[in-house]
Order: structure tokens, then sequence, then C-alpha cells
């Protein structure tokens, strides 16, 4: 048994979690003050407000991660998690995959336009190397 207490056992401290789940401990304060995640228990007395978070919590924090990183607002994280059911995970997840594809298909779009412009820009110069080193041979 280490340094804790009995009353917390089994669960982890946020700077432990944090590493755990490779995250800054203020994001998971953030995450906290806004109801996105909870910890799973908190210190008690006046002085001692510390979080605890348990593993079970580490599905839950990976999916807010992926829905953070594909733009998911955390308000609406929030409202989903208050209530959420397959159907609700399922139109979100599928609205933001659609969203998420059309992006993809447009920066598809702008990397072929890229390359024909460097393509031009490249024919261009060699063009006028060609033509400066003919006006040179004179």
């Amino acid at each position: 048994m280490n340094n804790k207490s009995l009353e917390y056992d089994g669960f982890l401290s946020i700077n432990e979690f944090a590493k755990l789940v490779d995250m800054t401990v203020p994001a998971l304060r953030h995450y906290d003050e806004v109801g996105v995640l909870l910890p799973a228990k908190r210190g008690t007395g006046a002085e001692n407000n510390y979080r605890f978070y348990s593993t079970m919590q580490i599905t839950i924090i990976k999916m807010i991660r992926v829905l953070t990183e594909i733009g998911v607002p955390l308000k609406t994280i929030k409202e989903l998690e208050a209530d959420r059911t397959p159907e609700k995970m399922i139109k979100l997840l599928s609205e933001n995959k659609n969203r998420i594809s059309a992006e993809i298909g447009f920066l598809h779009e702008v990397v072929l336009v890229i390359d024909t412009y460097l393509e031009s820009v490249k024919e261009q110069m060699n063009q006028k190397y060609l033509f400066k080193k003919c006006q040179k041979k004179r």
C-alpha cells in the first residue's frame, strides 16, 4: 500500500490519470469545470478538493478526445453525455464523418490545384533558363 489513504484506493490522482491518458492536468480540470468529465471521486474536507479518476473513465476520455479533435463542441459532448443513446451517437458520428469526408474531398482538390500550379511555375522557370542559355550562346 502506498501513501494514499484507504478511501482513495483504486482511484488515480488527477496527475496519474493525466499521464495515463496523455492529457494535461489543466485540460482535465477544464473538463470538470464545464461538466464534460467529472472526477469519479473528490477528496473530502475543506482543504482537500482533490480530483480522483477511475480507470473505467479512460474509455470516456478517449471518446471526448476524438469528438473534440473532429470539432465537436464541449457543450454538445456534455449534452450527449447527459442523454446518450446509440441513435444520438450514430447521428453525431455520421454527421461528423460526412463533414470530414467533404473536407477531405475539398483538400484533395486543393492539392491538385497546387500541384498544377507548381508544375506550371517549374515549367516557366525551365523555359526562362533555356532562353537565357540560348542567348548566352549567341
